[in-house]
């Protein structure tokens, strides 16, 4: 009777036949809309989680800053520019800034207590003439990173400007806003050069910082999806400053996250891609079907339904790509 019955299901929903008047149930607007509805909910309840205070998991990815450095001097050397030089120390800075944001559970350029990106320059020791920064999270490979931020015109002006001559990249993942959150942050610098009094040529060392009167061009640019602050677990204030250009760098609570955990990213892209797929070949064992029995059926809107469906998985599945800033 059970298996009956999960025939009669299956027939009902995926075959065209009598019992629903030789159309798949999968495609009637009722379902459709069910569908999307549960997207949406899901979604819901995704942004809810964390202020109910069960964890989050995102990405856990690895991203090698090396990576990232390369296919950012790539964008400079097809436009006629010189490839910016990696300094460590920048490494050192950005991946500071990296923790900083998870220590006090920001995404910002400006944490809240109004500490700036350039302070994370000097605490370093590095003396700049010029400075930038460009932020991502949430992203699964370099590449989609760096292409989000050459869409973005203030992030593509950091990458192909003449002004920087070096840059820092770290990746960091742990916790921020009770979501499991891989952090990309890119620092752009110009070291500061003193030409008002001759440096001996063996022993060239750049004037004290309270003497620098740098020009600072940094880009904020107004993020659309800040994600909610909620102080659920912290980092541990102690960050090894040390960045390979080879290796991403794991720091924070993510190997330690008790509680429930998901991973609403990696889920979203795979029942959106796992529902269109049931969609397509539903639809095309319908049009064969259909053919071969010679049913004639009036008022069809398959396409009609699945390309406003697909619309709206589209749009859930970029809402997850990542995030910049």
């Amino acid at each position: 009777m059970l298996t009956y019955s999960v025939i009669y299901l299956i027939r009902h929903y995926l075959l065209p036949h009598e019992s629903n008047n030789h159309k798949p149930k999968i495609f009637h607007s009722s379902t459709l809309a069910f569908l999307i509805l549960g997207f949406l909910f899901y979604q819901f309840v995704i942004f809810i989680l964390p202020k109910t205070g069960l964890k989050v998991l995102g990405y856990a990815a690895n991203i090698a800053p090396g990576e990232v450095i390369r296919q950012i001097n790539e964008k400079r050397l097809s436009q006629g520019l010189n490839p910016l030089n990696e300094n460590p120390t920048l490494s050192q800075a950005a991946l500071a800034k990296g923790a900083d944001m998870l220590n006090k559970d920001y995404w910002a350029h400006v944490s809240p207590d109004g500490v700036e990106p350039w302070a994370f320059f000097t605490n370093v020791g590095y003396s700049y003439h010029y400075a930038g920064e460009n932020l991502a999270r949430d992203f699964s490979n370099p590449s989609a990173a760096v292409e989000a931020w050459m869409a973005s015109p203030s992030h593509k002006e950091n990458i192909l400007s003449a002004k920087y001559k070096e840059t820092g990249v770290a990746v960091i993942e742990g916790d921020l806003a009770g979501v499991d959150t891989t952090l990309i942050v890119q620092f752009f610098g110009t070291p500061y050069v003193d030409t008002s009094q001759p440096l001996p040529v063996a022993a060239a060392v750049p004037p004290p910082a309270s003497e620098l009167q740098p020009t600072i061009e940094i880009t904020v640019v107004p993020t659309e999806a800040t994600a909610p602050i909620a102080q659920v677990t912290q980092v541990p204030t102690e960050v090894p400053l040390s960045v390979s250009s080879e290796t991403s760098q794991a720091i924070g609570p993510a190997s330690k996250i008790s509680g429930i955990q998901i991973s609403p990213f990696n889920m979203t892209k795979s029942l959106s891609l796992m529902t269109v797929a049931l969609l397509l070949v539903v639809l095309v064992v319908d049009w064969i079907i259909i053919a071969r029995k010679k049913i004639v059926r009036v008022g069809g809107r398959n396409l009609a339904h699945l390309s406003f469906l697909g619309m709206i998985l589209i749009i859930i599945i970029i809402a997850k790509a990542g995030l910049i800033l």
